[in-house]
């Protein structure tokens, strides 16, 4: 009898370890990237203690098992499952915090300087930010609680899970909140905010007529249908591309930024199932494309400069970094840091009509574009900018409200009739987050 209960439970293990070696052990390698780069990240551009990354940001599913070892002179991070598919994740200044798939073979980095930014000019030109006592048409007082609304009330992780929120009014800083463990200098991920950034950077190159939204023939190993597929196509997530944008199993995406060396490869090599142009699908595979596109016609040493020296310093986003996979590619789809304060200043940009204080950074045509709905998108998405037209996502905001958006509610909000940039950042979105709530409490603040 006891041989038999024996023979039961070992039976059962054999069983157990089965059904982890096959159908989670694949997973570790994805969950063991993704808590090595984001710890990475967290640490050595963030600057935050590794406790409150593991807790908050690692704090779901199989990444809450993960466990890192930070060799903080080395500037690496290596992440495990208990002990097994060890992932390691590098800092270098400037590009961030970079995954590594075996060697490090191509020792990417680069060297910029930043602008030095005016104590005694205002914000958004300089670093002085005054106190605002009263403003005309605003109710002040009514736009402090309504933001603090839409924190948890211990201003910690607990429900909704905000960590900042920033409103611009007519260039000015007017109103800015943060959680505990976060301030005006903490860098945040923007998630697929870094999406916008990436067109802006097609911009930039269509804006010195390197790059036109017609273009087709994208890439020289697309020979059959695939070269039908413009610039435009693949900005409005229109390329008639097959793409699993899934982050809860081994997915295109999962592959693609945790697997890959290069972040263009999946997207680069899948089937055509669309007609271009015809059929809307999100593919982050299609912003890393653009990605790839910029690079090549630009060349390493250039494109890898493009961020800095033709966004981020002329706007004064010194805070902000473009993260590289392993082969020198911006994971244009995912990976840009930067504090509240410089995403609202990305949003001015655009709010502004791409000129920052006489300087035209992208053309107005340009603005135009991203605010146009891609045919196939039921007024829901443009040109790697999410839109409200028909009240699509928020029906108690204008229709003319796009915005950048990221994973667990990175949102910078621009409402060109309120002359206002509303950014949030957090870990929840909807239903947890009610973004339109946020939206409907603060413009009512505006008469």
């Amino acid at each position: 009898m006891i041989k038999r209960i024996l023979l039961g439970i070992l039976l059962i293990l054999l069983l157990a370890f089965g059904y982890v070696y096959l159908m989670l052990f694949p997973q570790f390698p994805i969950a063991n990237g993704y808590s090595a780069k984001k710890m990475c990240s967290c640490i050595f551009i963030a600057d935050r203690d590794q406790e409150s990354i593991q807790k908050d940001d690692l704090g779901f599913g199989p990444t809450a098992l993960t466990q890192s070892t930070v060799d903080y002179e080395k500037k690496t991070v290596t992440t495990s499952l208990f002990g097994m598919s060890p992932k390691t994740a590098v800092f270098r200044d400037n590009v961030g915090c970079i995954l590594l798939l075996g060697k490090d073979d191509y020792q990417t980095s680069l060297s910029v300087e930043r602008p030095v930014l005016s104590d005694t000019l205002e914000w958004p030109r300089g670093t002085k930010v005054s106190e605002v006592d009263s403003m005309e048409d605003i109710d002040l007082e009514q736009l402090q609680a309504a933001i603090l609304n839409n924190f948890d009330p211990s201003m910690d992780m607990d429900s909704v899970k905000t960590r900042a929120i920033v409103v611009v009014h007519k260039g000015r800083l007017i109103a800015e909140q943060y959680a505990k463990g976060f301030d005006p200098d903490t860098e945040i991920l923007g998630w697929s905010m870094t999406k916008s950034i990436t067109s802006t950077m097609v911009g930039i190159l269509a804006k010195n007529r390197m790059l036109s939204l017609e273009d087709t023939g994208l890439f020289p190993e697309w020979t059959d249908d695939r070269k039908d597929i413009s610039l435009k196509d693949l900005l409005q997530m229109q390329s008639g591309l097959e793409f699993a944008e899934d982050y809860t199993r081994i997915s295109d995406a999962t592959k693609m930024l945790y697997r890959s060396e290069n972040a263009s490869n999946i997207p680069l090599n899948k089937p055509l199932i669309h007609k271009p142009g015809t059929h809307w699908n999100y593919s982050s595979g299609t912003t890393n494309l653009l990605s790839q596109i910029v690079k090549d016609k630009l060349g390493e040493e250039a494109y890898l400069r493009l961020p800095y020296d033709s966004i981020f310093n002329r706007i004064g986003m010194n805070s902000a970094i473009m993260e590289t996979d392993e082969s020198g590619l911006y994971i244009g789809s995912s990976y840009c840091y930067a504090t509240p304060r410089d995403w609202a200043k990305f949003g001015l940009l655009y709010l502004n009509q791409g000129n920052w204080y006489g300087d035209q950074v992208i053309d107005t045509a340009w603005v135009d574009f991203v605010r146009s709905p891609a045919s196939d998108s039921k007024g829901i998405y443009g040109g790697q900018f999410w839109l409200n037209v028909n009240h699509s996502q928020f029906k108690d905001a204008p229709e003319e409200v796009y915005s950048c958006n990221g994973f667990q509610g990175q949102k910078v909000f621009i409402v060109p009739s309120h002359d206002l940039v509303i950014v949030r950042m957090g870990l929840e979105e909807p239903p947890v987050f009610d973004m339109n709530k946020l939206l409907k409490e603060v413009l009512a603040c505006f008469n």
